[in-house]
């Protein structure tokens, strides 16, 4: 299935981009979180966004979601994403917990989509 190509699938990019350095490049601040698992809300948050935008790019084309596909690029990025931190980074570190808040906020992104999607066709069509 083709990528879409409109503004959200242009912000989905830009959002990984984002998170991508904030995960792997920007180093972890020495500072108290505002409060416990702050962290776990944060990747919460970043996959939560970047899945409701990738989302979002086929409801704009009022194509079908492919929540299958989305759900396997969460898996992977979730994976790779806490390897790399592992890996290469000297202030983070990879966390089983972190990949779960990840693949949490995917998972609700998408069924957020599906709600809001399966509302704007029986909008439509009554």
């Amino acid at each position: 299935m083709p990528i879409p190509r409109n503004r959200f699938t242009l912000l989905a990019l830009l959002w990984l981009a984002a998170g991508i350095y904030s995960l792997l490049f920007r180093e972890a601040g020495g500072g108290v979180p505002p409060f416990p698992h702050f962290d776990k809300v944060a990747h919460f948050a970043l996959f939560f966004a970047q899945f409701w935008l990738c989302a979002k790019a086929f409801i704009r084309e009022k194509r079908a979601i492919p929540y299958r596909g989305l759900l396997l690029c969460a898996l992977v990025y979730a994976l790779l994403s806490e390897w790399a931190q592992a890996a290469f980074t000297a202030t983070r570190q990879g966390s089983w917990g972190d990949g779960a808040a990840d693949m949490a906020g995917a998972a609700a992104a998408l069924w957020l989509a599906h709600r809001v999607n399966a509302a704007k066709n029986n909008q439509l069509i009554q």
